[in-house]
């Protein structure tokens, strides 16, 4: 089995790369390998890695700060997993 596994830096994204492991091939990918506020990277990464399971565990986290970048907080926690849903069901 093939895993895309997005947010690999965050806490979440390094035990979930640790638990999936014995299940196949993972392909874990932080914000400098696939940033989710970059339409194309995404599609490019679902392209590539042509997975069978995909775990997103990127998000906007700092809330203080998302009240003051609203467009970004949405374009990485909405637009970014939205983008990535439709990539993977066109693999």
């Amino acid at each position: 089995m093939d895993v895309l596994l997005l947010g690999k830096n965050g806490q979440v994204g390094h035990e979930l790369r640790r638990a999936v492991q014995p299940l196949g091939a993972v392909t874990a990918a932080g914000r400098a390998e696939v940033d989710l506020t970059q339409p194309e990277q995404i599609r490019l990464a679902v392209r590539e890695t042509r997975p069978d399971v995909v775990i997103n565990a990127a998000a906007y986290t700092a809330v203080d700060q998302a009240e003051e970048e609203p467009s970004l907080a949405r374009s990485v926690n909405v637009e970014g997993p939205r983008v990535l849903a439709e990539a993977s069901r066109n693999i």
